[in-house]
Formats: structure tokens, C-alpha cells, sequence
């Protein structure tokens, strides 16, 4: 567990010496990029599977660079929206071929075998820690 917990924080650091931007902000930039509309925080706290909390915390940094907008939904004011700005587009695009070729780069080593037995097993650990919190009793 130990060799998982240092390879985790050698990857986050790698990534964003790599792409220039931290992997949390790298998460919610991109599906954002993914979409040609304004998704809800809520949505987006579920699609990304991040507390909503730590979302807000990330969305407050992007907003203060430009890179997103966030607007009360038109219809339902408890509702806050939010989409990337034409600069946070910007932002992904330059980002996307320095975080291609990082990736490119850790995984060139590692046949393509051994990459799916290592998604395979990583897939289990995480279905068995959902599992684990699911059961989790409440104090």
C-alpha cells in the first residue's frame, strides 16, 4: 500500500510539472472541454466524483484565471452553472498535447499486457473501496 500511495503522489507531481497544471484542476478543465454546454456544479461534483466542497475550492481558482464561467441557472436561481470561457478553452487546448505526450511518456515502458492487468487491478481496488464506504456505518 505504500508503493500505491508513493506512486500516486510521484504521478500528480509528474503531471503537473508535465502539463503545467495540477491534476484536479486538470479533471474538472477538461470535462468541461468535453461539453459544448453549461453543466450544473452538482452535475459536474457527480460526473467528476470529487466532494462538492472541493469542487467549489477548484472552480473558485479557474474563475479568478478566466479559464470558467459560472451563472445562476435562468430557470432555478439554486442552481449554479457553470461552463469553460473561449480563454480556459485556450488553456486545454495548449494543455492537451503536453498531457498526451506525458502520458505517452510513463507508459512507454510498459507493454500493453501489462498496462490492462494493471487497469484491471486498479478497477477492483476501486469497485472494493466504493464497496467499503457503501457499508460504511454512520457515528
Amino acid at each position: 500500500m505504500r508503493q500505491f500511495g508513493r506512486t500516486y503522489r510521484t504521478f500528480l507531481a509528474a503531471f503537473e510539472a508535465a502539463v503545467g497544471l495540477p491534476m484536479q484542476r486538470w479533471r474538472v478543465l477538461l470535462s468541461l472541454h468535453q461539453r459544448d454546454e453549461a453543466i450544473s456544479q452538482k452535475q459536474l461534483a457527480e460526473h467528476l466524483q470529487i466532494d462538492p466542497g472541493a469542487l467549489t475550492r477548484q472552480l473558485k481558482h479557474l474563475q479568478a484565471m478566466g479559464w470558467i464561467e459560472r451563472a445562476v441557472d435562468a430557470r432555478d436561481n439554486r442552481i449554479t452553472n457553470v461552463s469553460l470561457s473561449s480563454a480556459g478553452r485556450a488553456a486545454v487546448d495548449d494543455a492537451l498535447p503536453r498531457r498526451n505526450a506525458f502520458l505517452e511518456t510513463v507508459t512507454v515502458a510498459l507493454p500493453d499486457d501489462m498496462l490492462n492487468v494493471l487497469s484491471t487491478a486498479l478497477g477492483l481496488f476501486e469497485t472494493q473501496l466504493r464497496e467499503q464506504v457503501a457499508v460504511r456505518p454512520t457515528v
